[in-house]
């Protein structure tokens, strides 16, 4: 990629995150980092002082208010049928995730436990994200602890599915993770505790 030091922020998060989810903090190299940004390693420290670091915590801080607010929004538009949002929401991800082809933050940030600051953004993204769907759950009529249940279930089969089709190149589970998501959040059959 040509250096060019006139990147703007938005596209040097975007090729940021787009590094870091695919190769994970410890294998994303100063040198890797300068030749998929365009930008050399002098300008690199200029924008991150902090270096590497700085730069996963920034990429974690946009991506998660931008999961919160495109992926997970159409939860709060109340005025919309809950199995509609989830609909929705599935969707969202089909595409946040490019139909599962795209590796999630979450997964390739959280098993280097980069820093305390890192593990929180991580942290604080996923229990969001729960928090969305147990709220579904419960709206839809479903006791809040079983809620908050059947929402873990539903991000572990969404980001299992992830990594799977990261392994083995196969998006099948991870369409079917969210073909099964409104009944997941909404049915009242399942009899967990």
């Amino acid at each position: 990629m040509p250096r060019n030091p006139t990147v703007s922020n938005d596209v040097l998060l975007d090729r940021l995150t787009h590094l870091f989810r695919m190769v994970g903090y410890e294998s994303a190299s100063m040198a890797r980092i300068a030749a998929a940004t365009g930008l050399e390693k002098s300008s690199l420290y200029h924008r991150f002082p902090n270096g590497k670091q700085q730069m996963a915590l920034e990429v974690t801080e946009r991506v998660g208010a931008t999961f919160a607010n495109v992926v997970l929004a159409p939860a709060l538009q109340h005025e919309t049928p809950v199995a509609k949002r989830v609909e929705t929401i599935a969707a969202n991800l089909r595409e946040f995730y490019k139909e599962g082809t795209m590796p999630c933050l979450l997964e390739a940030l959280s098993v280097e436990a980069v820093n305390e600051s890192i593990s929180a953004n991580l942290r604080s993204a996923a229990e969001a994200w729960i928090g969305v769907f147990a709220a579904i759950g419960v709206e839809a009529g479903m006791p809040r602890r079983r809620a908050r249940q059947c929402a873990q279930d539903a991000v572990a089969n969404i980001e299992g599915a992830l990594v799977l089709a990261r392994v083995t190149g196969d998006t099948t589970a991870f369409e079917r993770s969210l073909k099964s998501l409104p009944n997941q959040l909404t049915s009242h059959d399942d009899q967990r505790n």
